[in-house]
């Protein structure tokens, strides 16, 4: 029999080479397989490549943080469960400060690209996206995770969610930043016990 799978979508300037993805299939063990698509800002060939693995891998639960969470919301997720921290709701706002810049990727990514420079036509690609009407449509599935001490995006997901979800799909804590480690992975873990 083969193995459940989670996919697990990082954030902007990281990879699917990072950190998280190690912490999750730990914690996950044998019990699951976790993949984790190489992604980049730019969502119509993001969203295109995470939905070709979705559509072959049919993962239960989906996980995202930051603007990973945000693909997370956005994508073809089938049935699966989705679990998103610090989700970027609005990301042509939160990324736009970027704009023109020569910046480095947090980790070694497994393509090779070590740098990005995020364009005007990228961010204006966002605008096409309804994340409120999607979260919506997909609310009895979603699980979020947000801090109120997010140092990058404020409480801008807060407020977004806050409305959209049902109180017990919406754990609002203040121990971690924008980046989910330390406390930001053991509340996570706890959404995933609960799952």
């Amino acid at each position: 029999m083969e193995q459940p799978t989670v996919m697990y979508i990082h954030g902007f300037r990281s990879g699917a080479n990072g950190s998280k993805r190690e912490q999750l299939q730990e914690y996950f063990g044998e019990g699951y397989r976790v993949i984790a698509p190489e992604v980049d800002a730019d969502p119509e060939k993001s969203l295109a490549r995470i939905n070709e693995i979705i559509e072959s891998e049919k993962p239960e639960i989906v996980i995202g943080t930051s603007l990973g969470g945000w693909m997370t919301l956005m994508c073809d997720s089938g049935n699966a469960q989705l679990v998103v921290v610090n989700p970027s709701t609005d990301p042509a706002k939160t990324l736009g400060q970027w704009v023109a810049q020569e910046l480095p990727y947090f980790c070694e990514r497994l393509d090779g690209v070590q740098t990005y420079v995020l364009t005007r036509e990228v961010l204006d690609k966002y605008g096409v996206y309804d994340v409120e009407k999607t979260i919506k449509e997909k609310g009895g599935r979603i699980h979020a995770l947000c801090s109120s001490s997010d140092e990058l995006i404020g409480d801008l997901h807060i407020r977004t969610l806050a409305p959209l979800l049902d109180r017990e799909r919406l754990m609002i804590v203040d121990d971690f930043g924008h980046r989910c480690s330390g406390a930001g992975m053991v509340h996570l873990f706890e959404i995933l016990d609960e799952l």
